[in-house]
């Protein structure tokens, strides 16, 4: 399945920042989703080969994958839509692992799984866990939190 129409409105970023290229669930406690490896843009383009270090997913690019699934729970899952005035941010990477480097080429399946999402005072804080795999190997997993805030009053 492709990404939900209108999330280029309700995205933080523009499209060519998401680097994920289909949502396969979205629900309340989890969003799957996939990332197409051979679109990865310039990051990608500008690594310099050297031996035993080939083009791959950069650890910077699935930093930046975490954000756009946090976004998607966020919309689609939480009802928390930016064209209301909800906005977004990570606070912590409270665990973060690189398991195995990412090919360019096959695509990775990724996972957010919402472990806490709790309402304080008008903010909603989430503590999400994230996994994405290649081909049946684990290349990232991560504990974070992010809030989400309303800045247009209801």
């Amino acid at each position: 399945m492709a990404m939900p129409e209108d999330f280029e409105v309700e995205s933080l970023y523009t499209p060519d920042q998401w680097y994920v290229d289909d949502v396969l669930e979205v629900t309340p406690e989890r969003v799957r989703a996939v990332t197409d490896t051979s679109k990865l843009g310039a990051v990608v383009s500008a690594q310099k080969p050297w031996p035993g270090q080939p083009k791959h997913v950069p650890g910077i690019l699935m930093i930046q994958i975490t954000g756009t699934l946090g976004n998607l729970h966020a919309v689609y899952a939480l009802g928390l839509r930016m064209t209301e005035g909800w906005v977004g941010f990570g606070t912590h990477i409270h665990e973060a692992s690189f398991r195995n480097l990412g090919e360019i080429g096959p695509p990775v399946e990724l996972e957010l799984v919402a472990d806490k999402v709790k309402a304080v005072r008008g903010q909603t804080f989430a503590k999400y866990s994230f996994r994405f795999e290649q081909a049946g190997k684990l290349l990232y997993t991560s504990k974070q939190t992010a809030v989400w805030t309303r800045n247009v009053p209801a």
